[in-house]
């Protein structure tokens, strides 16, 4: 079986999940517990108090994806600054813009429904994103799951490889210096390494998917957060 055909598999089977775990949240029963999204957001925002960040790349998530819009908005509201990514054209790179008020003030956009800044201040290339007057901390990458190596499984549009991967508009450091211990809070300012922490998100049952793993123009992840914390992948 070819790498495309597999990937189509696990895209399937993962949503076919996604959408019981949904289903399953909206009417839950005593007999049958489920780990909601949300915990997933609690790993986020203690992801994001170990180190101090000013400003971190996110999504903004779609029905069964693991959603972060609480821990976001929590440090929205600690003075931090939030960007996500906007599709301006399929083929080409993501953009970007800056959250100016809460995420649940977001209106869905485009052919897939996701919610996006608004545009009026302009977007940010990659490489604008990812310059020193930003000062990105951190970045949250959205998956389907992920292979034992940190091979990333992508809803299949390839923009993040486009955009961060190897061959990618801005290639991302696969492992940048991890934050250094500090109590100083969300919004404070933190040492530049030689680039912002990458951080994966997915449901832990999403880990370790058999067959998966990075193509030369793959993102790779160093790291995921999921509702039971941050996973370490191995080479």
């Amino acid at each position: 079986m070819d790498s495309q055909t597999s990937k189509a598999q696990l895209r399937s089977r993962i949503r076919a999940a996604r959408a019981d775990r949904s289903l399953a949240e909206a009417t839950p029963t005593s007999s049958s517990p489920v780990t909601t999204a949300g915990s997933v957001a609690t790993a986020a925002w203690d992801l994001i108090r170990e180190a101090p960040v000013r400003s971190l790349l996110a999504y903004a998530a779609l029905p069964g994806e693991p959603d972060l819009d609480s821990a976001l908005d929590r440090f929205l509201t600690a003075g931090g600054t939030v960007y996500l990514p906007v599709v301006t054209k399929v083929g080409q790179p993501l953009m970007f813009g800056k959250v100016t008020g809460s995420m649940g003030s977001l209106i869905p956009q485009g052919k897939w429904g996701i919610r996006e800044p608004a545009h009026d201040d302009g977007l940010l290339t990659a490489s604008q994103l990812l310059s020193p007057a930003v000062g990105l901390d951190l970045i949250f990458v959205p998956a389907l799951g992920f292979g034992a190596d940190g091979a990333r499984l992508g809803n299949g549009g390839g923009f993040y490889d486009r955009t961060f991967g190897p061959h990618g508009a801005e290639p991302l450091d696969s492992d940048p210096p991890g934050p250094e211990p500090s109590g100083s809070g969300a919004a404070g300012s933190a040492p530049r390494g030689s680039g912002p922490r990458v951080v994966g998100v997915c449901f832990a049952e999403e880990l370790g998917l058999p067959g998966l793993v990075a193509e030369d123009w793959d993102l790779r992840i160093p790291v995921a957060v999921t509702e039971d914390g941050t996973h370490i992948f191995t080479d």
